[in-house]
């Protein structure tokens, strides 16, 4: 997953959960979601893991790397989106 592709995955499949943020990756198999997180991990340094639900697993961002997941995507993640990272799209500066 390249740095482009996590904000991309975050508009279409994330939504905000709590304090903490999910993606929807049911249509994963698990070994997929668990490389997926692995890669959240280590390439982007984002603190994650999967959470089993009734038709799949979710990869879960926990609420301490709402921050740097924030300044990863928010370059590139379109405004109309910015509730999904429960952010006020007055408070940040549109991309350029």
């Amino acid at each position: 997953m390249s740095r482009g592709g996590v904000p991309q995955t975050m508009m279409d499949d994330g939504y905000k959960s709590g304090k903490g943020l999910y993606i929807c990756t049911e249509s994963f198999t698990l070994d997929e979601t668990i490389l997926l997180v692995n890669i959240l991990k280590s390439k982007f340094g984002l603190n994650c893991s999967y959470h089993k639900v009734s038709n799949g697993n979710r990869i879960y961002i926990f609420s301490t790397s709402k921050e740097k997941l924030i300044n990863l995507v928010q370059p590139y993640f379109l405004p109309h989106f910015y509730y999904k990272l429960d952010l006020d799209k007055d408070s940040y500066p549109e991309p350029s």
